[in-house]
Protein backbone atom coordinates (compact mmCIF):
# COMPACT_ATOMS: atom_id res chain seq x y z
CA UNK A 1 0.00 0.00 0.00
CA UNK A 2 0.99 3.48 -0.78
CA UNK A 3 0.70 6.17 2.35
CA UNK A 4 -0.83 9.72 1.81
CA UNK A 5 2.57 11.35 1.44
CA UNK A 6 3.74 9.48 -1.37
CA UNK A 7 4.34 12.32 -3.97
CA UNK A 8 4.63 9.05 -7.12
CA UNK A 9 1.33 7.37 -6.37
CA UNK A 10 -1.85 8.11 -8.32
CA UNK A 11 -3.48 11.32 -7.37
CA UNK A 12 -7.14 10.52 -5.53
CA UNK A 13 -9.88 9.72 -8.28
CA UNK A 14 -12.31 12.57 -7.81
CA UNK A 15 -15.96 11.74 -8.38
CA UNK A 16 -16.97 12.24 -11.99
CA UNK A 17 -20.42 13.58 -13.21
CA UNK A 18 -22.62 11.90 -15.72
CA UNK A 19 -21.61 14.61 -18.66
CA UNK A 20 -17.62 15.15 -17.51
CA UNK A 21 -16.32 12.02 -19.01
CA UNK A 22 -13.33 13.01 -20.00
CA UNK A 23 -10.36 14.12 -18.59
CA UNK A 24 -8.87 17.07 -20.69
CA UNK A 25 -4.69 17.57 -20.15
CA UNK A 26 -1.44 16.80 -21.55
CA UNK A 27 -2.22 14.43 -24.60
CA UNK A 28 -5.94 14.65 -24.24
CA UNK A 29 -6.97 17.95 -26.29
CA UNK A 30 -10.64 18.85 -25.79
CA UNK A 31 -13.58 17.64 -27.81
CA UNK A 32 -14.24 20.18 -29.94
CA UNK A 33 -10.87 20.48 -30.80
CA UNK A 34 -10.77 17.40 -31.79
CA UNK A 35 -10.34 15.76 -35.60
CA UNK A 36 -14.21 14.17 -36.36
CA UNK A 37 -14.41 10.63 -36.84
CA UNK A 38 -13.58 9.18 -40.61
CA UNK A 39 -12.27 13.03 -41.02
CA UNK A 40 -8.47 13.31 -42.46
CA UNK A 41 -6.47 15.82 -40.07
CA UNK A 42 -4.39 15.72 -43.72
CA UNK A 43 -6.97 16.06 -46.74
CA UNK A 44 -4.44 16.96 -48.86
CA UNK A 45 -2.46 14.37 -48.28
CA UNK A 46 0.95 13.49 -48.71
CA UNK A 47 2.64 16.12 -51.39
CA UNK A 48 3.04 14.12 -54.35
CA UNK A 49 7.01 13.08 -55.79
CA UNK A 50 8.83 15.21 -57.64
CA UNK A 51 9.91 13.91 -61.02
CA UNK A 52 13.56 14.15 -61.44
CA UNK A 53 15.78 15.42 -64.69
CA UNK A 54 17.57 12.36 -66.07
CA UNK A 55 20.51 12.20 -66.56
CA UNK A 56 20.47 12.30 -70.79
CA UNK A 57 18.45 15.73 -70.52
CA UNK A 58 21.35 16.97 -68.54
CA UNK A 59 24.09 15.87 -70.78
CA UNK A 60 22.57 16.76 -74.11
CA UNK A 61 22.78 20.84 -72.89
CA UNK A 62 24.95 23.55 -74.15
CA UNK A 63 27.83 24.63 -71.92
CA UNK A 64 29.47 28.14 -72.10
CA UNK A 65 33.60 27.99 -72.66
CA UNK A 66 35.66 29.96 -71.25
CA UNK A 67 36.11 31.74 -74.90
CA UNK A 68 32.61 32.23 -75.48
CA UNK A 69 32.20 29.25 -77.81
CA UNK A 70 29.63 27.19 -76.66
CA UNK A 71 30.25 23.15 -76.89
CA UNK A 72 27.83 20.56 -75.74
CA UNK A 73 28.53 19.59 -71.65
CA UNK A 74 29.41 16.35 -73.19
CA UNK A 75 32.38 17.84 -74.66
CA UNK A 76 33.09 19.81 -71.71
CA UNK A 77 33.08 16.45 -69.47
CA UNK A 78 35.46 15.18 -71.39
CA UNK A 79 37.83 18.30 -71.86
CA UNK A 80 37.71 18.17 -68.06
CA UNK A 81 38.64 15.08 -67.88
CA UNK A 82 41.23 15.65 -70.21
CA UNK A 83 42.87 18.48 -68.55
CA UNK A 84 42.73 16.74 -64.78
CA UNK A 85 44.48 13.93 -66.31
CA UNK A 86 46.93 15.66 -67.88
CA UNK A 87 47.60 17.92 -64.92
CA UNK A 88 49.25 14.55 -63.20
CA UNK A 89 46.50 13.71 -61.61
CA UNK A 90 46.83 10.16 -61.52
CA UNK A 91 43.03 9.28 -60.08
CA UNK A 92 41.70 11.35 -63.13
CA UNK A 93 44.31 9.54 -65.62
CA UNK A 94 43.31 6.22 -64.55
CA UNK A 95 39.39 7.29 -65.19
CA UNK A 96 40.32 8.98 -68.44
CA UNK A 97 41.82 5.89 -69.88
CA UNK A 98 38.99 3.66 -68.48
CA UNK A 99 36.77 5.71 -70.51
CA UNK A 100 38.62 5.34 -73.45
CA UNK A 101 38.31 1.99 -73.12
CA UNK A 102 34.62 2.06 -72.69
CA UNK A 103 33.64 4.25 -75.09
CA UNK A 104 36.29 1.83 -77.66
CA UNK A 105 38.48 5.05 -78.56
CA UNK A 106 41.83 3.82 -77.35
CA UNK A 107 44.34 2.87 -79.88
CA UNK A 108 46.18 -0.01 -79.21
CA UNK A 109 49.53 -0.24 -81.31
CA UNK A 110 51.82 -2.93 -81.47
CA UNK A 111 54.36 -3.03 -79.47
CA UNK A 112 57.49 -2.10 -80.97
CA UNK A 113 60.05 -2.43 -77.97
CA UNK A 114 62.91 -4.92 -78.62
CA UNK A 115 63.00 -7.26 -76.14
CA UNK A 116 65.94 -9.14 -75.88
CA UNK A 117 69.10 -7.70 -76.88
CA UNK A 118 72.21 -9.37 -78.29
CA UNK A 119 75.30 -8.00 -78.32
CA UNK A 120 78.73 -9.54 -79.08
CA UNK A 121 81.02 -9.90 -75.93
CA UNK A 122 84.60 -8.71 -75.85
CA UNK A 123 87.60 -9.38 -73.87
CA UNK A 124 88.56 -6.59 -71.26
CA UNK A 125 91.89 -4.62 -71.74
CA UNK A 126 93.65 -4.83 -68.29
CA UNK A 127 92.61 -1.33 -67.18
CA UNK A 128 89.32 -2.11 -68.04
CA UNK A 129 89.53 -5.27 -65.71
CA UNK A 130 91.38 -3.25 -62.88
CA UNK A 131 88.53 -0.84 -63.06
CA UNK A 132 85.76 -2.75 -63.24
CA UNK A 133 87.40 -4.72 -60.57
CA UNK A 134 87.58 -1.53 -58.14
CA UNK A 135 84.13 -0.34 -58.74
CA UNK A 136 82.29 -3.52 -58.95
CA UNK A 137 83.86 -6.61 -57.67
CA UNK A 138 85.21 -9.74 -60.15
CA UNK A 139 83.89 -9.98 -63.03
CA UNK A 140 80.84 -12.38 -63.55
CA UNK A 141 83.32 -15.44 -65.87
CA UNK A 142 85.54 -15.34 -62.83
CA UNK A 143 83.57 -16.04 -59.53
CA UNK A 144 84.12 -19.07 -57.93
Amino acid sequence: MTSPNDRHADPPSRPRSSDDQYDVGYKRPPKHSQFPKGKSGNPGGRPKALIGISIKDMLDGDQMGKNGEVISKREAIVIRMLNDALAGNQKHFGRFVKFLALSELKRIEPSSQVKNVYYESKPMTPEEHETFKRNFGLPRDQWT
